[in-house]
This record gives C-alpha cells, sequence and structure tokens, in this order.
C-alpha cells in the first residue's frame, strides 16, 4: 500500500494490513513484547492508547521523530488489543475501536488525495475525483445525521461528491467496523491479564456500569405518549421514519430502560435495515459507542419537528418521561 516501507505511515495507521505484516515479519514472539525491557516504551504505549480511549474517547497522536519511535508505535497497537480483549468488555471494545478510528481520522485530514483513495481500497471503498461510489456512501455514511443523507447530496454517475475531510471521515467508520470487528474475535494470552492486571482491574471496574445498565423499570407501551407510540407503531411496520423521530425513539426508550437488542428489533422492519449500522446508530446515541448519552427532546421541539400528536395529559407536561411517568404512577 505505502511507497517502498514507509514506518512513520505504518505507525500512524498500525491497522492496516501492511502494518500488521510487517509486524509479523520481525518475527517477535508475544513473550518477548510482553517481558523483554526492549519494548517496556511499546508496553507503557499500549496501556495509554486503551487509556485515553476509556477516558477521552480518542487516543492521542505521538511524536514520531525516527525509526525507533515508529517501531514501538507499532508494537504497541498489538498490545493495546491484547489489553481490550483481556478485559472481556463489548463496551471496551466499541469505545477503543472508535478512539483509534478518531485518531486516524485526524491523521486522514492532512493527507494528500493519493494516499487517501489508497487507503480506502483496503476497506473495498471506490473513489474517485468526485468522491466515493453510493454504494459504499451508504454503507459508511452516518446517515442518522441529515447532512449525510444520500438525498441531500450531489450525486454524479454513480458517485457522491464530497470533499477531502468528508471521504476522511467515512474512512473514519471504516475503520471502526474493522478493528470492532476484530477484537470482537480476540482472544488475550493468560499472561496478558497477569502482566497488565492492575490495569485490566481498574478498566473493568471503569467499565462495569456501562455493560451491565440496571432497567429503571418494566418497559410498558401502555404508557407511552402518542408521539412515541407512533414512532414506534411507524417502526414495526417499516415505514421511514425521519432522523429526528428515530433519535426521540432511541433517546426515549433508552432513557426508561430497554435494552440495546430491543431497540434493534424495533427497526427491524425497515426496508433497508442493516444491523450492525443500525446497532452502531443506537449505542452512538446512548452513549454506548460515543461516551456522550442524548437526552430525550422536550415536547416542544417535538411538535417543532411535526411529530406532536397531543391529548388530554400531554396538555399538562413538558416532556415525553414526564408523560410515561405519570401514566404508570396511575
Amino acid at each position: 500500500m505505502f511507497n517502498s516501507v514507509d514506518l512513520t505511515q505504518l505507525a500512524r495507521y498500525p491497522f492496516t494490513t501492511e502494518a500488521k505484516e510487517w509486524v509479523k515479519n520481525e518475527k517477535v514472539n508475544t513473550a518477548d513484547i510482553l517481558s523483554d525491557a526492549v519494548y517496556e516504551r511499546a508496553r507503557m504505549r499500549g496501556i495509554a492508547r486503551v487509556h485515553q480511549a476509556l477516558k477521552r474517547g480518542i487516543v492521542d497522536e505521538v511524536p514520531l521523530l525516527g525509526e525507533a519511535d515508529c517501531i514501538m508505535e507499532l508494537f504497541s497497537y498489538p498490545i493495546a488489543r491484547m489489553i481490550v480483549a483481556a478485559v472481556e468488555s463489548e463496551y471496551l471494545i466499541r469505545r477503543y475501536a472508535l478512539a483509534e478510528a478518531k485518531k486516524a481520522y485526524t491523521a486522514l485530514k492532512n493527507e494528500p488525495p493519493e494516499f487517501i483513495s489508497i487507503l480506502a481500497g483496503e476497506f473495498g471503498i471506490t473513489t474517485d475525483h468526485r468522491g466515493i461510489h453510493f454504494t459504499d456512501y451508504l454503507k459508511y455514511a452516518p446517515t442518522w445525521d441529515t447532512k449525510w443523507k444520500l438525498v441531500n447530496r450531489n450525486l454524479q454517475h454513480g458517485y457522491v461528491v464530497l470533499q477531502h475531510h468528508e471521504i476522511a471521515r467515512l474512512i473514519q467508520e471504516a475503520i471502526r467496523e474493522k478493528i470492532q470487528r476484530e477484537l470482537a474475535n480476540l482472544f488475550a494470552p493468560p499472561e496478558v491479564k497477569r502482566i497488565f492486571r492492575d490495569d485490566i482491574v481498574a478498566m473493568r471496574s471503569s467499565v462495569a456500569s456501562k455493560d451491565r445498565r440496571p432497567k429503571i423499570e418494566e418497559v410498558n407501551e401502555e404508557y407511552f405518549p402518542p408521539c412515541i407510540k407512533s414512532l414506534a407503531a411507524a417502526a414495526r411496520a417499516g415505514t421511514n421514519i425521519p432522523h429526528v423521530g428515530r433519535f426521540t425513539l432511541v433517546t426515549f426508550l433508552h432513557a426508561i430502560g430497554m435494552e440495546t437488542d430491543d431497540i434493534l428489533k424495533l427497526f427491524s422492519a425497515s426496508p433497508d435495515f442493516n444491523m450492525e449500522k443500525t446497532r452502531y446508530q443506537i449505542e452512538h446515541i446512548t452513549g454506548k459507542a460515543s461516551g456522550t448519552t442524548y437526552a430525550v427532546p422536550r415536547c416542544d421541539t417535538i411538535l417543532t419537528w411535526g411529530l406532536c400528536y397531543p391529548d388530554q395529559l400531554c396538555k399538562t407536561v413538558r416532556h415525553p418521561l414526564f408523560y410515561y411517568r405519570r401514566r404508570s404512577r396511575r
């Protein structure tokens, strides 16, 4: 992929096939990486990658001033992956994959178009001077955001016209999916849990509440406000729901204690349903993937969006959750 062997670029994008091949060709066994003093910097950087992902949601860029820096950075990535696998947390897997993808996006924005096209090919994304092919766009675009919807984009001969940073943003999503998929099938060697014991224990404690969020109460659709009932019925019928409607429905269901898998089932009747993409959208809104839990919109906001169908009780409340709680208490 890269011109000759550019260690700086390999270190900057350690998830690529070529970077992994470079590490493999060094023929350094796992025991040495985990215990040899030569790789102490790589181990510390590996731990830092995971902590940064967990705390700030993005892995920091580090100066790559020479060959030694690049080598340590390259080895730190598989170490970080083993640590994430050892924690055995779905939340951390999602969080780490997104953090690495965000780091890559920051670097990609400054790369030349030729490099962007080459890296896009790693994920099967077809690009040209205009942008990317619409099929790849639909696969990776965050279409829960109105500005990314295909109808709001310029389409030329099958290619969606995009700016440089927008193509980089779609590659970020492809990177996230790749890393998350690989981590879901990765098992850490036993010595990883021993060597990084204190860090793993601390990380498990930090993510425990994220992996096992208790239900606030038993969900009862009878108590849903009219707007939510309408949105839920439309989702089950496979009717196309506007972005703001999906956002409202997901935030509400999450707030009253519905689990991700149950919310996911609600949208499964949609004609363009994509399980992995829909799950990511739900987890982004509910904070499992993004770290930010979005609030349920207020009634006046829902009214502005044209989703309000008030009944008598609606006249006495200002928020869908107030409606639900009042009905459930009755």
